[in-house]
Order: structure tokens, then sequence, then C-alpha cells
């Protein structure tokens, strides 16, 4: 396990001597990617593969061993259809200002002050009782009703708004609604906008939006298991290493309050899963949670099996934002802007992370706020 370097912008890297100090890239490797400062501009017209344009500036190596694994933990996904406008779209800005790549992610991630280590500033957080709590919290701040396990099978434009019916074909119910937000994923955004008139754009950009699924092992272990105390929040696996661990995060190494209440034990949480690997999901909960401690053994040195497992499947989970990303979201919010009243948001818009999706929940809350307080008059 060698450590990300610090200077870097999804995996591509802004310092290459720091690179080669990490181990990650071979000699070769490191002599490949050297070339990206001499290299001329990569011109592009439009989007383009992640994986095409990284991999001309600093080489093959470079993509396998930081960039992929890095977005296959984050959208399970893999660099050669990933979009590189949507994925990294701040680097994606600031490589058209430089001829080099290296020089485009420096100047996202500025030096670090002074001589020897930066200490970096946290860059997680969460809820001690679990993320799962926060729509509670958020209902009984804003006094907001919260109805679980009511599934909208039916959303249709009325002289006066919306109209939802919600529930099974056997018990439906009708509500209506002054204004409608659809914050869910993709395939069911676009069976509810096929009945709406006007939104044709929307549901055919939607249908092309493919997820990932993914699988959660987490494992329980005395401390005594691992021959050395576990550091940094986790690792990456490369695909090209042809694990079915594609990350590991050292939970009570990266939350406090988990490592303040283990009572002496150390929880891992083990990903499995990346866009094409379907089968591998087909395993039963026992059959992957003994995969992800084998790799887990192979990579710490782990001894004994765990004391406890849970598998947590996350079916149709992740969007992938593949070449083109940016177009279909603005067709869709073209076409859903047409209709007063109705707005969207979610993971498969913007950015799939929590405060990503908070975003454009603020920017579909804020364009009803406007509608019903403007639009009607």
């Amino acid at each position: 396990m060698c450590p990300l370097p610090r200077r870097q912008v999804m995996g591509v890297p802004a310092d290459l001597a720091e690179l080669a100090g990490t181990g990650l890239v071979s000699s070769r490797g490191i002599a490949r990617a050297r070339q990206d400062l001499g290299l001329p501009a990569t011109g592009r017209d439009g989007d383009v593969p992640v994986a095409a344009f990284v991999g001309e500036r600093f080489g093959q190596e470079v993509v396998d061993r930081l960039v992929d694994p890095l977005l296959a933990g984050v959208y399970a996904g893999r660099s050669e259809q990933l979009s590189f406008e949507a994925t990294l779209p701040a680097l994606a800005v600031e490589s058209r200002k430089h001829a080099s790549l290296a020089e485009a992610a420096g100047a996202l991630v500025p030096e670090p002050d002074g001589p020897g280590p930066a200490a970096p500033p946290p860059v997680f957080t969460t809820l001690a009782d679990g993320l799962g709590t926060l729509p509670a919290a958020v209902a009984a701040a804003s006094g907001a009703t919260v109805r679980t396990a009511a599934m909208v099978r039916g959303l249709a434009a009325t002289a006066a708004g919306w109209r939802l019916t919600v529930g099974s074909a056997h018990a439906e119910e009708r509500l209506a609604a002054d204004a409608v937000i659809l914050a869910v994923p993709a395939s069911p955004a676009a069976r509810l906008l096929a009945g709406v008139a006007g939104a044709s754009a929307a549901v055919t950009a939607l249908r092309e939006i493919r997820y990932a699924s993914m699988a959660i092992a987490t494992l329980a272990y005395p401390a005594a298991a691992f021959p050395a105390p576990l550091e940094g929040s986790g690792y990456l696996v490369p695909a090209l290493d042809g694990r079915p661990v594609k990350a590991v995060t050292f939970s009570t190494v990266k939350w406090p309050h988990l490592r303040d209440a283990g009572a002496g034990l150390v929880i891992v949480r083990c990903s499995l899963g990346r866009v094409g690997e379907e089968a591998l999901l087909q395993s039963d909960d026992a059959e992957l949670a003994a995969l992800a401690g084998a790799d887990l053994t192979a990579a710490t040195g782990a001894r004994g099996a765990p004391v406890a497992a849970r598998v947590t499947r996350w079916g149709g989970g992740l969007p992938q934002y593949t070449v083109g990303h940016l177009d279909r979201v603005a067709r869709i919010r073209s076409a859903v802007a047409a209709r007063p009243g109705l707005a969207v948001c979610g993971a498969a818009y913007d950015g799939i992370g929590i405060p990503a999706c908070v975003a454009t929940a603020q920017a579909a809350a804020a364009q009803i706020a406007a509608y019903l307080r403007d639009g009607r008059q």
C-alpha cells in the first residue's frame, strides 16, 4: 500500500517528483509521465474519455495506477468510458490554459507552505449516528412531512399544478401538488416524465445514463488481528490487479467516533463491483464477505476471520458520467425548465458526492421557490 501523492487532482499528478517518491509508478512510467512537461498542448474538440486525454499526456501507467482506481472508487466506473469534462470539471477548464496537464493540476493544488509536509485539512465529515438520520433531522428542522415506503408511480400536469399517483395499483392515492422536484435516479425520472407533454428530450437523455452496481462488505476484526496498526483512511486497488475489492476504508481510523466506541475492534469497509462486473455481485453475502476478507489479508496481513460481517448492496446505485454527460444534463434541464413548477436534482447530474447532491437540491429548491413566489402571478 503506497500513499497517493498529496498534490494530485483525482489521480492526475501535479508534482512528478512527488509521484516518483510514492512508488506507485515504475521508473519507466515516471519517465513517460515527465514527457507531459515538454509535449505540445493536446487539443480536444468537445468531450473526451478521461483515459484518452490523461494517457496522452502522462502515459497509460499513470492512468492505470492512479486515475482509474480513484474514478472506480468514486463512480465504480472505468476511465476509458468516463467523461473528462464531467468527472474532472475544474481540471478540464484549467487544462485549456496550460500545455502541461501537470501544470494545470498544479494550478488547482497549491504548493504546501513552508518546509516539511503540510498538515492537510480534514476532508471527511459525517453524522455520528449515520447519514441515515439526516432526512429526519431535516424534516424536524423544516417542519416538512417525510413519507417513506410511498412509491410515486405517476406524474401528470393539471390546470392547478401537478398530480402524483402514489402507492400500489391496488391501493393507489392521488396527491395534488403546486410543484414537484424529482430527486430520483435517471430511470425512474424518465418513467415519471414519460407522460409529461414536452418532456420527451429529457426522457431520451435520462435513458442514456447508465448505472453501476456495487456492494460494501463491512468487516470487524480484533485489533490484534493486524500485524501493525492501520494508518491512513484506506487504500484503492487498480482494476488491472484483478482483485474483486476495488477500495477499502479503515473506518475506525477515518472516523474518531467509531474508534472511540470500537471496544478494541477494527472496522473496515471493502467496496466490490465496477461497471461490467455484475457477475461478481451475483455471489451471496457470505461469498462476498469471504472475498473481501481474503483481499484484505493479502493487502494488510490480517490474521483470522472477522468476528462480524455485513454486506450492503447498492444495485444500480452509481450513475456513469460517460462522454457527453454534460450535454445530456443540459438537454434534461432545458426540457424540464420549460415545464413551470417542475425541477430535477440528485446524483445523475452534477456529481455523485453528498455536497454535489446537496448543491443540486438547493438549486432545484431555489427554482421552485422562485416559481411559487413569482411564476404564478
